[in-house]
């Protein structure tokens, strides 16, 4: 019989070797989906955990052990990294349980002669827990703050450094402090649903859904929601349904910005797993239901006085149409899951396409081009914290060729007169900004005021005023994002 920490252990072990840790404890979980709510929850703690603060659990063993953790087999490696997780940041397990599990099993994976070992490391960092010290930043020397901030928030330190460089050192131990806090679930509400259904789901999940579980709307737009102390969200009311779907309201952002009006057709060039796409989609979609009851440049769905600013225009009879693509059937069909769910077959068409590969029939086609492009994703490090340890400068410099590449082909399947959104999830200028000027400077395109069309919360955002929105974590309850919206200009 397997236990819940021999589980752990072994995604534990695979995301050391650089596989997605996000994607894993869902596959797992998945396998050994007859395990208790409890234990399930133990195995992601567990996991999860031991990843995300793999620099701080490295540094703390390291003062202890006489083989250093760079030295270490890799299932002693992972079986003390989960060992001091459990140590330092579970209180309801006992040091004692953490520390004879682990040695039970060393013993068992074929490590018998190391077993002291194991048992020698865990009962001396338990014994000096309380005495255990962390290297202090100096307020005149950045190599000491970049060491600071990398074994306190367990970053890398090249992340740290261009988080200092570009935000200073206060902003970026904020950034990195709101990494470690645990985020709610967002939900975005489809807005083909009146106010009053929506009220309905909500009763319904809170009913249906365990004691702890929570549902609040979030302070930015009326159809975003927050769920907290979910398991299993698949199995929530409205789901099967498709009256909702998983997505950070900085993602929802963009279609808001994006003007979209009745009969639009949009494009997504990268568009995994489908929110963006979606979003447009189910805009149009309601645009077709609600449209001809509501007068020209109206806006749908006021909540305490904001506007979520959608365009109608009841001149325009095309019918709505969205290209959603993307590199891999895999990828592909996520989305078509998805499609096939929110009910929007009729509206998305959706297609195993490479962005870098000029398609000649989109051509001055797109009203609005998405182009959420590939991305170095510091900024949702917080969901999937596997992203820390693969950054460097050549990966950096690769994807901004990268993105340089996707823009030179799809930029001219935008009307002359129409909207390319750029975004990423990131907050490395190089991805944002300089590309936005890369863009400007190099393309037919000219930055378009988002002030009007952003939340009342946001309108006071400094890079707003700079033409484009620049997001960071947890500072307004979302993901490190950021959005430029784009006019391609008529000659």
């Amino acid at each position: 019989m397997i236990s819940e920490r021999e589980i752990a252990l072994d995604i534990i072990m695979e995301t050391d070797k650089g596989d997605a840790s996000h994607s894993l404890i869902r596959d797992v979980l998945e396998k050994y989906d007859y395990l208790e709510p409890r234990q399930k929850a133990f195995i992601k703690k567990l996991a999860q955990g031991s990843m995300e603060r793999r620099i701080t659990l490295d540094y703390i063993t390291d003062q202890f052990a006489s083989v250093k953790t760079s030295k270490q087999k890799p299932l002693i490696r992972s079986l003390l990294r989960m060992s001091v997780y459990q140590i330092f940041y579970m209180d309801q397990v006992p040091d004692s349980a953490a520390i004879n599990e682990a040695v039970n099993l060393a013993g068992k994976r074929g490590f018998k002669n190391l077993k002291g070992f194991v048992n020698g490391v865990l009962r001396n960092i338990s014994r000096e827990k309380d005495k255990i010290t962390f290297p202090l930043p100096s307020k005149t020397d950045k190599k000491s703050q970049i060491h600071s901030l990398s074994v306190i928030y367990s970053m890398p330190e090249f992340v740290c450094e261009l988080f200092v460089s570009n935000y200073g050192y206060e902003k970026a131990e904020e950034i990195l402090k709101s990494f470690l806090n645990t985020r709610p679930v967002t939900i975005r509400m489809d807005e083909r649903f009146s106010e009053d259904e929506i009220k309905e789901l909500v009763r319904s999940m809170k009913e249906e859904s365990g004691e702890n579980f929570e549902i609040k709307p979030h302070n930015l737009l009326p159809y975003a929601y927050e769920l907290t102390h979910t398991d299993n969200i698949q199995y929530l009311p409205g789901f099967d349904e498709g009256r909702w779907m998983v997505q950070d309201v900085s993602s929802m952002l963009v279609s808001e910005a994006a003007g979209l009006k009745k009969g639009d057709v949009v494009v997504d060039v990268c568009s995994a797993p489908g929110g963006k796409a979606l979003h447009a989609a189910a805009k149009l979609a309601a645009f077709e239901k609600f449209g001809s009851s509501l007068e020209n440049n109206d806006s749908y769905g006021q909540k305490d006085g904001r506007d979520i600013a959608i365009s109608i225009n009841t001149d325009n009879n095309k019918l709505p149409h969205v290209y959603s693509r993307d590199l891999t059937a895999f990828k592909t069909r996520v989305i078509e899951e998805n499609i096939d769910r929110m009910g929007l077959e009729d509206i998305v068409t959706v297609e195993v396409r490479d962005a870098r590969e000029h398609d000649v029939s989109l051509e001055n086609k797109a009203d609005v081009l998405y182009c959420d492009l590939p991305c170095s994703g510091l900024g949702i490090i917080g969901r999937k914290a596997d992203i820390k340890y693969g950054v460097s400068k050549k990966s950096l410099k690769s994807l901004t060729d990268l993105q340089k590449e996707i823009l030179g082909s799809v930029w001219n399947y935008v009307k002359p007169g129409g909207i390319m959104m750029y975004s990423t999830c990131t907050i490395n200028p190089y991805e944002n900004e300089k590309m936005v000027e890369y863009i400007c400077e190099n393309l037919p395109f000219e930055r378009v005021d988002i002030i009007e069309s952003m939340p009342e919360a946001l309108r006071g955002e400094e890079s707003l005023s700079k033409g484009y929105l620049q997001l960071l974590p947890g500072v307004y309850g979302t993901d490190g994002f950021f959005l430029a919206k784009l006019r391609r200009v008529t000659t």
